[in-house]
């Protein structure tokens, strides 16, 4: 599934006009598609934006975004959010924790909650809205729920890996698509890091070919959290190609090589972010751009015991 997404990434690296809604919403997607919108529906109407592609059976984080029919934000607070879910033809509708919005350095952002599916199959969902002046609006999306997560799922053994490791600017420039690599993300291996027994923040992503221009940024927002832990967890970036060198020099996507390391985890998309708690197993994890606040949160519980 990795080569898979490889092959996305180079695909979509050559095209340009790229959407406003996918620079936003669909981070680093490896199909390259731009998402339809109906530019024959009023501007005020509302578009729900599922941002979902490994959901599975159990508790599962739900990033969605909201947006106008011109691309235009929403103007809304999260208590003006309600989000309602059901298993397609079932009759039994749920509603999802308020969410939370989470800002987004590259401008935008989206709100996160968590649902839980008891089966696999189609799910609706339903976002009910009150906007500040008291309009009243709905919004529908759809995700196909899995038996079984193609990631890690949350309480299993993360794989273990050995990743790339550098710290002058020749040997980074070996291992990551980064302009401006962080060399403590790529100071220790991640089998070493398990066996130190802390917490282990772990990000992939391709900074350089992105398709969404959400990847730079969230190695960068995930330095922000290394900052506020150091000594309390490790924090590692893996990029997506074997060869990163090769391509910058060449400038040609197409020849990137799938690195070995990216492989056992399964990812369908990118970027993924993990934290792994200090027995080795996964304690929560992240599709799509996460914010600095979103995965502090998490890390914080997970030094905590929680």
């Amino acid at each position: 599934m990795t080569q898979g997404l490889v092959r996305g990434i180079r695909g979509s690296a050559a095209m340009a006009g790229v959407a406003v809604l996918m620079l936003l919403f669909v981070a680093c997607s490896s199909g390259g598609d731009e998402p339809v919108v109906n530019d024959q529906a009023p501007l005020d109407d509302i578009f729900l934006f599922v941002i979902s592609s490994d959901a599975a059976i159990g508790e599962n984080r739900l990033p969605f975004a909201l947006r106008r029919a011109d691309g235009g934000k929403v103007d809304v607070a999260s208590a003006g959010v309600t989000m309602m879910y059901e298993k397609r033809d079932s009759g039994v509708v749920v509603t999802a924790p308020e969410p939370t919005f989470r800002q987004w350095p590259v401008g935008g952002g989206i709100f996160t909650t968590t649902v839980e599916y008891d089966s696999a199959g189609i799910w609706d969902f339903t976002a009910n809205i009150t906007l500040p002046d008291g309009t009243q609006n709905t919004a529908d999306a759809t995700t196909l729920v899995k038996e079984a997560s193609a990631t890690p799922g949350i309480g299993t053994a993360a794989p273990v890996i050995a990743t790339k490791t550098g710290a002058t600017p020749e040997e980074l420039a070996l291992i990551t698509s980064d302009a401006n690599p962080i060399p403590e993300m790529y100071a220790v291996s991640f089998d070493d890091a398990l066996e130190s027994g802390d917490p282990v923040v772990i990000s992939f992503s391709t900074p350089a070919w992105c398709t969404s221009q959400t990847c730079g940024p969230q190695v960068t927002t995930i330095d922000q959290v290394r900052r506020n832990h150091i000594g309390e967890a490790a924090f590692i970036h893996v990029e997506l190609f074997d060869n990163p060198d090769v391509m910058r020099e060449s400038g040609d996507p197409l020849l990137g090589v799938g690195a070995p390391a990216v492989e056992p985890w399964n990812l369908p998309s990118e970027p993924w972010t993990f934290i792994i708690d200090g027995d080795g197993l996964i304690a929560a994890k992240f599709e799509a751009f996460t914010t600095a606040d979103e995965l502090g949160e998490a890390l914080v519980a997970v030094l905590a015991g929680g």
